[in-house]
């Protein structure tokens, strides 16, 4: 297990550092918030096209893969709604707790990570799991609460909502444009390739540091100490990856280096996705706050664990 923690250990070390610098406050105010407006809309869609465009999908395309990723995620998204249940909260609140539960932090922690932990075969799977994550995860959450916010005017509109949300996501729009361009057949140029290739390349160090950068915003000692927040980050540790697991060993019957992968990426921390639903729709950001921070810091360890005995 050492030599799995040595492994990621950069990982976690790069979001201290985000931690620090914010705390120490070298960087001005807002810098976490324009550090991650500079990923969501640069560097990580340039690093999704390059990968998508580039990869060989004849021969890596897996569709058991698929069907265990997005199965595994729903179920712990229904155990995340029945804790918001448990906790009496309206419909659009425990939509933000399925998130809580199943949103996990597949693009900023899920490349730098499995790169090191896996190699670079492990790509094309996260580029996979981030689209499914916000396919499917994010607008089932984002359909539910427009669904409580149409006070009966149907599913439709709650439907329309949800895709015109998902569309303006330009993480999912940028793996889009790179299936359409390996579809045509033609080689990225050169100047293109490298143009993607090194601004892609800088998305996951600022991922990573701006994560910590928001870590370094809410009070640890409240969120470690708030046992929804517990909750929610056992599911997404423990249960999320348990399922999984299930899923891919005995009932799809992966091959064994996919079935890892799937394992790995369901044991990643809660993304930061739900703390923007939250406030976007104006709900209570505590517990979701308090989940990512917990589940981030507590992934040092479940994830070296999870790995060591997956044998990596």
């Amino acid at each position: 297990m050492l030599t799995t923690i040595v492994t990621i250990l950069p990982v976690f070390l790069i979001i201290a550092a985000g931690y620090g610098a914010a705390k120490l406050g070298v960087i001005g105010d807002g810098a976490s918030r324009a550090l991650n407006r500079y990923v969501i809309w640069l560097a990580l869609p340039c690093l999704m096209f390059e990968v998508v465009a580039t990869t060989d999908w004849h021969r890596l395309w897996n569709p058991t893969f698929v069907a265990v990723s997005v199965t595994g995620s729903l179920v712990v998204f229904v155990l995340g709604l029945i804790i918001g249940r448990m906790r009496g909260l309206s419909l659009q609140d425990m939509a933000v707790d399925g998130l809580n539960a199943s949103y996990a932090n597949t693009a900023y922690i899920g490349f730098p990570l499995l790169l090191l932990a896996l190699g670079p075969e492990s790509r094309p799977f996260v580029a996979i799991a981030a689209t499914l994550t916000l396919v499917v995860i994010f607008a089932s959450a984002v359909i539910l609460i427009e669904l409580a916010r149409s006070h009966g005017r149907g599913i439709s509109r709650a439907l329309l909502f949800a895709l015109i949300g998902v569309l303006k996501n330009p993480v999912l729009v940028s793996p889009l444009f790179g299936l359409i361009w390996w579809r045509s057949g033609i080689p990225l140029p050169r100047p293109a390739e490298s143009f993607f290739s090194m601004l892609g390349g800088s998305a996951s160090p600022a991922a990573l540091a701006a994560i910590g950068m928001f870590l370094a915003e809410r009070p640890i000692l409240e969120a470690a100490t708030n046992r929804f927040s517990i909750a929610l980050t056992a599911i997404k540790l423990g249960i999320h990856p348990a399922i999984t697991a299930y899923l891919a060993w005995h009932v799809f019957m992966l091959p064994p280096p996919v079935a890892i992968t799937a394992i790995a990426l369901a044991a990643l921390p809660t993304g930061t996705g739900p703390f923007m639903i939250a406030e976007f729709y104006a709900r209570d950001g505590k517990v979701t706050a308090g989940t990512v921070l917990v589940s981030t810091l507590l992934s040092v360890l479940t994830l070296a664990a999870i790995l060591s005995l997956l044998r990596i």
